[in-house]
């Protein structure tokens, strides 16, 4: 450091020749980047996503296929067992048993104390809804997802279920293109061997129609009619009739009910039950099972077959239709919910266990190289934090449409219907050009805003509407007026509601994702370190600084301030001044003489002389540094603090976009 006799302003110096080494752009360098990165390290987010990268790459693959074998072939065990009369299946089993525990717990004093308990709250919150708007609409009205894959997600077990009971029933109505799927029909192996052996030799015509025509007989189509069908319409024929009778295997009137029911399963859930309820139950649907070596190597690790009565009792548990108390209803549907967050298999393939398999190959691989004695630790606080994100979520999804029901807030059950009954009618004539003009639009479009209001006045109950409106942004929105003229901008027109869904979609993902869902998990966590202990290593620690040596220390606040950067000072040469006059040293120059024709003065022995011989000031060899003036100001550690922390919630945010859901 030099003197401030000298360098009063502790102006940064180098020496001539020397190029500066305080960085390029030394004014960006007041934001404290290392800073910055600790808070952003330091997220509850980005530490779970670290605590998966510290064990061993090769182990967690090995743990994940593993794992992913296990799981589904353990499913396919577990799917038989659902199967049945409901009462004797496992889910059949375990809602009995939560009839008994509830029938026999209502019994005691302490059980009739805590349903007198239970009711009086119900009742409190009925008397509340008559009293409140807002309180009536979040428990009654709440909005609802267009997009259907939202819907079925946030639909929790019976969303689930509906979409694979989607893709099971698209199987089905497939036509026939391999011997093997005879079994869905309840064909034998032998008789399954017998049609393969008839198809041997023959051309992928003559097979096609020789397998579309055995898939009636299954169906118990008698070969008269068969032929015939086949004389006049061909193979096509052949598939098309298979179609109206499989659908009545499946238990429903014909092809149209199951073609509309079929077009949203999770809002016809209860429809598709009660066709199950007359389903045939030798039926079942096969996928991805094949005759042949291949064909059995392939089903064994792809494959899987759902008889009749296995989806059939899936959906009783689900809808809680198998059970009398409230206990046996919910009993079954946690377990299958539980299975389903774990497995991905209660209700899916074997494809969708990988994403669980490889969560529990990390989960295992983690608990491996845990220290001794923390391994159990390890494992059950990963399988806590890891599943719990997966439960939270349809909570997470129920609560924020919830909160988003109360733009409705005024309305009833029938009213909310008449409006959405009224919008869809209206955004099917606007989309359809029917709007003569922009001004019967405008007449339309108020009609609707003024059936949301609800002549709702209470500023209170108008702002609890605005949040709902707010959340549910881009959702059920009004289409744009289309004009049939020629020259028209209606593409123009759609640029609102384009932006309103351009905010409103990630907005709602964000809620549930990185706002509710994250608070829970956590909590579940922590609720987990109190029953089974903390781990040394755990998923909630926050990323600590290593400590570090004094020197280490000094000099990394050094780098961390930009006006300590200072250049690198050649030490001990001649043209050093300051570094001489600081050790006490004094200049001997070299024996030379420059004449300087310009100012008439002469440098003799490294002093400067004018023509009369007077010593002028001492030549400069170095040039100034083009970093500024040094002003102790005041501390910047809450501006550095305030754009960490601006920088980490743009990190999250972007985070949650690129999430795919």
């Amino acid at each position: 450091m030099v003197s401030n006799n000298i360098n009063p302003y502790n102006i940064p110096m180098q020496a001539a020749g020397q190029s500066y080494a305080g960085g390029n752009n030394p004014a960006m360098q007041a934001i404290d980047g290392h800073a910055v990165k600790q808070s952003v390290d330091n997220s509850y987010l980005a530490n779970r996503v670290k605590a998966s990268e510290n064990g061993n790459s090769n182990l967690t693959l090995g743990l994940t296929l593993a794992t992913w074998y296990a799981l589904a072939q353990a499913m396919d065990k577990f799917g038989p067992k659902c199967a049945g009369e409901y009462d004797k299946s496992i889910l059949g089993k375990i809602g009995s048993f939560g009839d008994n525990v509830q029938t026999r717990f209502t019994s005691t004093a302490i059980g009739k104390g805590t349903q007198k308990v239970y009711h009086g709250i119900g009742k409190v919150w009925h008397w509340l809804t008559g009293k409140s708007k807002v309180a009536y609409a979040l428990e009654n009205t709440p909005t609802q997802a267009e997009w259907k894959f939202a819907k079925n997600s946030g639909g929790g077990l019976k969303g689930f279920l509906a979409m694979d009971t989607d893709q099971l029933f698209g199987y089905f109505m497939k036509p026939i293109d391999d011997v093997n799927k005879l079994e869905q029909f309840g064909y034998t192996k032998d008789q399954i061997d017998n049609v393969a052996k008839t198809l041997s030799g023959l051309n992928k015509t003559d097979k096609a129609a020789a397998l579309a025509k055995e898939e009636l007989r299954a169906l118990g189509i008698k070969d008269a009619s068969i032929n015939k069908i086949f004389s006049k319409k061909g193979i096509q024929g052949l598939n098309e009739y298979s179609k109206h009778v499989k659908v009545r295997k499946l238990g429903f009137r014909n092809l149209a009910e199951f073609e509309n029911v079929s077009k949203d399963a999770l809002e016809n859930a209860d429809k598709i039950y009660n066709a199950l309820l007359k389903a045939d139950n030798k039926m079942s649907i096969s996928v991805s099972r094949k005759y042949g070596t291949l064909g059995k190597v392939k089903g064994h690790l792809f494959g899987r077959k759902v008889t009749i009565p296995e989806l059939r009792n899936k959906f009783t548990a689900t809808l809680g239709k198998g059970n009398k108390t409230k206990l046996g209803r919910f009993l079954p549907k946690a377990f299958a919910y539980f299975l389903e967050g774990t497995t991905n298999r209660f209700a899916g393939g074997k494809l969708a266990v990988f994403m669980q398999a490889f969560i529990f190959g990390d989960m295992l691989a983690n608990s491996f190289i845990a220290p001794k004695g923390e391994k159990f630790k390890t494992f059950m606080e990963r399988f806590v934090n890891d599943f719990s994100y997966f439960m939270a979520l349809p909570l997470a999804y129920v609560a924020m449409h919830k909160v988003g029901g109360m733009k409705y807030a005024g309305l009833d059950k029938k009213g909310v219907e008449a409006y959405r009954a009224a919008l869809k009618a209206f955004n099917e004539k606007a989309k359809a050009g029917g709007f003569a003009s922009k001004a019967e639009y405008k007449a339309a479009k108020n009609a609707l805003s003024d059936m949301l209001r609800a002549g709702v006045k209470n500023p209170v109950t108008r702002f609890f509407k605005g949040i709902g409106r707010f959340i549910n942004m881009g959702n059920e929105t009004r289409a744009a007026y289309k004009s049939t003229s020629k020259m028209n901008l209606n593409f123009l027109r759609k640029i609102p509601n384009f932006l309103k869904n351009l905010g409103g979609v990630p907005l709602r993902i964000a809620i549930p994702m990185a706002v509710i869902v994250p608070v829970i998990a956590k909590a579940c966590t922590k609720a987990e370190n109190k029953v089974f202990g903390r781990p040394t290593k755990s998923v909630l620690d926050e990323e600590k600084e290593p400590e570090q040596l004094p020197e280490q220390q000094q000099a990394a606040q050094t780098s961390n301030n930009p006006f300590n950067n200072q250049p690198t000072v050649i030490p001990n040469t001649p043209t050093n001044l300051l570094n001489m006059y600081q050790n006490g040293q004094k200049y001997q120059a070299p024996q030379s003489t420059v004449t300087n024709n310009v100012n008439n003065t002469t440098i003799i022995n490294g002093e400067q002389k004018d023509d009369d011989g007077k010593v002028l000031e001492p030549v400069r060899t170095y040039i100034p540094s083009p970093v500024g003036v040094r002003i102790q100001g005041e501390d910047q550690t809450k501006g550095q603090a305030a754009l960490a922390r601006a920088d980490l919630a743009e990190k999250q945010a972007m985070e949650t976009l690129a999430m795919r859901w």
